[in-house]
């Protein structure tokens, strides 16, 4: 197949994902956005990105929570739920909902012991602390600390010399000190919800790269937006909540940014 028709059928293996997901949580009561890449699809292209290959969604930590225990109460032969409580080397501190039977494998694959299938990305807002300073030293903490994480876990030659040789000194000072994925795991799991029962009113996804703060007004209550053949859900504010992170999110940015995946391998299964 060429590249435009293996794109496309990533899109509708995902578009098949997130109805799935959407499912599930319209019965169990559960709030989730679009977000990012996805949400503005929604808004500028009522679909996907053109040239996107993934689809991120986003919970209240809260509603990520009762969206485990939901899939741990009542497990499904078709789906796999990433979360690194459950595998340790999963060093990413968001979920995937992962198609089982299938294989989506980036560079760090052969590094780690379980094998991702093609997927949504599930996010996460976690609560944050309403004093400015106390904010910002929290959102770098637990940045750092994630980061941290990654390089007890693998090994790097996607970087420039230099930076490979000192992530993988790190890596290699870390497996002397006895600091392995399982200690950072329990600092980061603690870390991330420390604010959890905050009332205040900031939250943010302590994975994003921006550190961009949002105030929960930004997302409640969520709006209905057009995604492909289906109606889903999106912030409650666009512009508060992809302009710190895109700039002009409606103005198509160059040729050369237009980016998808970069795959070692992609394997649809019976998908």
């Amino acid at each position: 197949m060429a590249d435009e028709d293996v794109l496309q059928h990533i899109k509708d293996v995902e578009l098949m994902i997130l109805k799935d997901f959407a499912k599930i949580c319209d019965e169990n009561d559960i709030e989730y956005y679009l977000i990012y890449g996805t949400q503005i699809g929604a808004i500028r292209h009522q679909g996907f990105i053109p040239w996107d290959d993934d689809v991120d969604v986003i919970l209240f930590r809260k509603d990520y929570e009762k969206f485990l225990k939901v899939m741990e109460e009542n497990p499904n032969e078709k789906y796999t739920i990433f979360d690194s409580r459950y595998n340790n080397e999963y060093f990413f501190q968001f979920g995937r909902m992962s198609l089982n039977d299938t294989y989506w494998a980036e560079y760090w694959d052969n590094q780690v012991s379980f094998k991702l299938g093609i997927h949504i990305d599930l996010f996460i807002l976690d609560n944050l602390p309403d004093n400015k300073f106390k904010r910002k030293l929290f959102i770098q903490r637990c940045y750092y600390l994630a980061r941290l994480y990654s390089i007890s876990v693998l090994k790097f030659d996607n970087y420039s010399k230099g930076i490979n040789l000192i992530l993988n000194c790190v890596h290699r000072i870390f497996k002397i000190l006895n600091l392995t994925p399982a200690y950072f795991h329990n600092k980061l799991f603690k870390l991330f919800r420390k604010y959890s029962e905050s009332s205040g009113k900031y939250v943010t996804d302590l994975t994003l790269m921006e550190k961009v703060t949002f105030q929960k007004d930004d997302f409640k209550p969520p709006k209905r937006a057009k995604f492909e053949d289906i109606v889903s859900y999106i912030p409650n504010n666009d512009f508060n909540t992809l302009s710190p992170i895109y700039g002009d999110y409606m103005k198509l940015p160059p040729e050369d940014k237009r980016v998808a995946h970069i795959l070692n391998e992609i394997d649809f299964g019976k998908y």
